[in-house]
């Protein structure tokens, strides 16, 4: 299975908490960016092994691409690969961008899942964080993405001045809505954001870690009840209704990535990662390049060890000691029994004849575990 990741790194306003790659929308050289996605598309197809199984455009924000735009990358998407394979297409949208036109356009186009940005049903808070829409917005968007049958959306916890009764109404308010899939995060304050700036100010303060563990708590209790399976940290799906293609993520997978500070794996051991450069990108693409404008990275035995861990640990199944044996030989099997054994005498750390995995309450203290197993 493989997959390809498209990056638009436009976006209408930057969110307060937010570190990846975007720029404004103002001025947005949009056909140009267009024909720098399909030039590098054409130029790295052979990396792909096999037809990709699925498409992710995200950024940024892919909903204000135009409407001709849009159409013209699909199309030459289709028309570089065998789509014909294709088992989920995802493109990202702020509520405020969705309207029926948008929706229409992206069912049109076989987009099969949309993926919200919602992160909280309080306008308060979320202006605290930047975001352009309001509740009621998102509410409305999302009656119009069920045309696609499929959609995600994203929550955010730990909020400026969020307490824990606000925090179940947004939980509650999902529910409410009852999409397929729900992510959410613990609000990260990032070095050089915005956010972080106001909160050096002391103008935006960051909830304890003891709440922000009970929101996160609270979450998994509600979301199970209601029928959706945590099938990785910060994921919930109803079934049958996982990320396709994030979970190619977790399990290591090899997937292309695609624009200005975009990431690609081969699914061995040799990642590369486009400069976050609009400008280099577009100057690069607009003739034949001679070189390739990512950078390469060949993953030692023993980053290969540890990214295997932090990947799969993340997910619900974990993974099969004996595949662990295949690839990294008996020694590197035995200190990780090791380690791993203080954690599952603990209750946190499931250890079966054949996997290992998370329990929930491993799920709550996972990093830790993670680090320790390194």
């Amino acid at each position: 299975m493989s997959g390809i990741y498209i990056h638009i790194p436009f976006c209408r306003k930057k969110c307060l908490y937010c570190d990846f790659y975007s720029i404004g929308a103002r001025n947005a050289p949009w056909n140009t960016l267009v024909d720098s996605l399909l030039a590098e598309a054409y130029s790295r197809a052979a990396e792909l092994a096999r037809p990709p199984r699925t498409l992710y455009i995200g950024g940024g924000t892919p909903s204000l691409m135009p409407a001709d735009q849009f159409r013209r990358l699909v199309s030459g998407l289709r028309a570089i690969f065998d789509c014909t394979r294709l088992e989920e297409f995802t493109v990202e949208v702020n509520p405020e961008d969705v309207d029926t036109g948008l929706v229409d356009q992206m069912a049109e186009a076989g987009v099969s899942r949309a993926s919200m940005g919602i992160q909280s049903f309080s306008d308060s808070e979320l202006r605290a964080i930047g975001r352009r829409h309001t509740a009621a917005c998102a509410i409305e968007a999302y009656g119009l993405l069920r045309k696609l049958g499929n959609v995600s959306i994203d929550l955010i916890f730990g909020l400026p001045d969020q307490d824990i009764d606000r925090w179940q109404d947004n939980v509650a308010e999902a529910l409410r809505l009852h999409p397929e899939h729900i992510s959410a995060y613990s609000l990260m304050w990032e070095p050089g954001t915005p956010l972080e700036l106001l909160r050096s100010q002391g103008r935006r303060s960051e909830v304890p870690e003891e709440l922000s563990a009970e929101m996160f708590a609270t979450l998994s209790v509600m979301l199970r009840a209601a029928g959706y399976e945590q099938y990785e940290i910060s994921n919930y799906a109803l079934p049958g209704y996982r990320s396709r293609h994030n979970s190619s993520y977790w399990q290591g997978l090899p997937y292309l990535g695609l624009g200005p500070g975009a990431h690609s794996y081969d699914g061995v051991r040799t990642r590369r990662a486009n400069p976050a450069d609009i400008l280099r990108y577009t100057r690069h693409f607009a003739a034949i390049p001679a070189n390739p404008f990512y950078e390469e990275e060949v993953l030692t035995d023993d980053e290969l060890r540890e990214e295997y861990l932090l990947t799969r640990l993340r997910t619900r199944e974990g993974f099969p000691i004996s595949e662990f044996l295949a690839r990294f030989g008996r020694q590197p099997l035995q200190n990780l029994l090791t380690a791993a054994r203080p954690h599952a005498d603990a209750g946190r750390l499931r250890l079966d004849s054949d996997r290992i995995a998370l329990t929930q309450a491993g799920i709550m203290v996972s990093d830790t575990i993670i680090s320790d197993l390194f």
